[in-house]
């Protein structure tokens, strides 16, 4: 429940609780809403002391809500206004009363509010294929690169270009083309992205909005761009009807909309025609980098419906739907052989399949992902993407001294905005113990993806293996709250609480990872009735360890926790894994003498030697090492 509804300056903070968002000067924060609602809170108490129980009233009205959720809020805002627990400048903690702002709240320093306008339903859902995209991208390339609008508001031509392709929404009777709304939607985006000098919202961000009633500018905002593009889909028999808007998002302004009513069978030759027309004579014009088509595509419909659906059930992120788009793929190769971005596309769900299905030990998806890269390579050389799946095939095969060369050292990627390559070399970093060093690459991830849980949650795990509880925590319940990987984010959570003496903490990540966490519910459950019974634990483990080797990853983590350095190091030998070393519950691990070995066998220790030392481990001359601590 909001108790302001106008905006207010905090010191050199401008705070605007509808928009969820924090500023100053040019710095946009966005937290969550229930945070902001915590601020207004402490805003409308003017510096006075604000009990817990009234944030509990107030902000989470008629519900049971722990002192931990509202921790969390505070903690956002500390972030986001640069603020510490211990040497507070925003917020202060009153033990065990409450919290109170330290600076005055005060009107804006000047009105920075915009007229409301009437925006559009931004109630949206994926859809639509390419059938027509040639169209869309025509206006929406004139709009960009002539500039030619329907009077604009003044200011609008003057800034930088970015736009957003929201998820165009099936309007089909049966609602079952979502898979085609999807098509479109990502179609535009990459062909989009391929103009130099226009900022293109990437397809995490943008689809984190479907189905979200939400107004416009506050999507933008959020997205940081200053266009959209939205759209609908119907499907009728042979007939497809698409609509499309572009939209300044400043002002709600619609400065281009179309429908477009057109045959099935024959987008392709109508989307060619008009993309290449379009495209080639406004960037000859212009001078601005041209459209052309995507590398490695297909000129065959039913190809490209099979790898739309194998696109629809990857991103469902499940065991099971990752091996129905494995099915997906295959089928398109097989009309189309020659189709390259398939097997691009199939390359990425052998590594999905590797992760997700508990297959690291076996070499097979491994070979199979080196397979289909190398023949969509060989199909088109210059195909999008290939840098970045190179890099993860050699992560997963720890060559780390290959990886640095792919990614050229990082090269570039503090001023780059590809934010795929951006997450990779951070995770990188992170992987081999530069903990320090991935941090900054982590945060550029996750402004350039904000919305990919992913990225959120190894830059979590980089701030709590450098002891930066509370900023990890943060973000691995944010990566928990986005859509993505839910299993991999537990774990992290419960990594990132057995860093801590919080047992609250720890005990409400087992509770999420007895849900998210099938496969390993059995570890989940006997270990959170063994949490204070350390001999019985590891008795538990240590027959589970002599039972298979599937569960290593968390037999070594718990066997840390509780006191046993050998099993842990025994597990990890079987299961060499080196994100796993550098955490916080690993440290009596780490100074032990079989930790070099383990290292000699990830192949780090030859990396170290030619790339440098990572965080936690230095030589002793030129054979020898030693690793503990995290330096610094």
């Amino acid at each position: 429940m909001r108790v302001l509804v106008t905006e207010f300056q905090l010191g050199e903070w401008l705070v605007r609780p509808r928009r969820d968002r924090i500023e100053r000067g040019e710095r946009v924060i966005h937290v969550k809403p229930k945070s902001m609602a915590v601020l207004e809170c402490l805003a409308r108490a003017h510096g006075k002391v604000v009990e817990r129980q009234v944030f509990f009233d107030t902000v989470w009205p008629g519900g049971e809500v722990s002192d931990d959720v509202l921790t969390q809020c505070i903690v956002e805002l500390r972030k986001a206004f640069g603020d510490s627990a211990r040497h507070p400048k925003v917020i202060e903690t009153i033990p065990k009363v409450g919290f109170r702002l330290i600076p005055a709240v005060e009107p804006p320093k000047e009105d920075p509010g915009t007229p409301d306008v009437n925006a559009p339903s931004a109630h949206k859902t994926r859809v639509s294929v390419i059938i027509v995209s040639a169209i869309l991208l025509a206006f929406v390339f004139f709009w960009y690169l002539t500039g030619l609008r329907d009077n604009p508001p003044s200011g609008v031509t003057g800034e930088a270009k970015s736009i957003a392709v929201l998820p165009f929404v099936d309007m089909s009777a049966e609602k079952d083309q979502g898979y085609f709304a999807d098509g479109l939607s990502e179609e535009l985006i990459s062909r989009l992205s391929q103009l130099r000098n226009l900022k293109v919202a990437g397809r995490t961000s943008s689809f984190h909005f479907r189905g979200k009633d939400e107004d416009l500018r506050d999507i933008a905002d959020a997205l940081g761009v200053n266009h959209l593009l939205e759209g609908s889909v119907r499907r009728d028999g042979d007939r497809l009807r698409i609509s499309a808007q572009l939209i300044e998002a400043k002002h709600g302004f619609h400065l281009w909309s179309k429908q477009y009513d057109q045959p099935f069978a024959d987008y392709f030759s109508i989307q060619q025609e008009i993309a290449d027309s379009v495209a080639d004579a406004l960037s000859i014009s212009l001078q601005v980098g041209q459209l052309g088509s995507i590398p490695g595509g297909t000129s065959n419909i039913e190809a490209y419906e099979e790898m739309l659906l194998a696109m629809r059930d990857q991103w469902e992120s499940t065991p099971e739907s990752i091996l129905r788009a494995i099915d997906h793929v295959k089928r398109a190769i097989e009309i189309d052989p020659g189709y390259a971005l398939a097997w691009w596309r199939l390359a990425g769900l052998y590594l999905n399949a590797n992760a997700i299905l508990g297959t690291e030990r076996s070499p097979d998806a491994l070979v199979q992902t080196e397979q289909a890269l190398a023949r969509a390579l060989s199909l088109e050389p210059e195909l999008p993407g290939a840098i970045f799946m190179t890099a993860l095939i050699q992560m997963k095969k720890k060559q780390w001294t290959e990886v640095e060369k792919t990614l050229k050292r990082g090269a570039g990627l503090n001023t780059s905005t590809n934010g795929d390559l951006v997450k990779a070399y951070g995770g990188f970093l992170l992987r081999v113990g530069r903990t320090q060093e991935a941090v900054p690459m982590l945060e550029r991830a996750c402004s350039l993806l904000p919305f990919s849980s992913t990225t959120a949650r190894m830059l979590g795990s980089a701030y709590a293996n450098l002891g930066r509880i509370e900023e990890g925590s943060t973000e691995v319940e944010r990566a928990f709250e986005l859509e993505g990987f839910e299993v991999w984010d537990v774990e992290e959570g419960i990594l990132l609480a057995l860093s801590t003496d919080d047992k609250g903490l720890l005990l409400k990540w087992l509770a999420r990872a007895e849900q998210y966490m099938p496969e390993s519910r059995h570890i989940v459950m006997a270990m959170t009735g063994l949490l204070d019974d350390h001999e019985a634990a590891l008795a538990w483990l240590h027959n589970a360890y002599q039972q298979s080797d599937k569960y290593d990853y968390q037999i070594a983590y718990w066997a840390a926790w509780h006191g046993d350095a050998d099993l842990a190091l025994d597990a990890l030998r079987r299961y060499p894994v080196p994100t796993l070393f550098w955490h916080k519950v690993m440290t009596e691990v780490r100074r032990g003498p079989g930790f070099k070995e383990l290292i000699r066998q990830a192949g780090l220790e030859k990396y170290y030697r030619e790339y440098g030392w990572n965080d936690y481990c230095h030589p002793l001359g030129e054979d020898d090492f030693e690793c503990g601590l995290p330096s610094g």
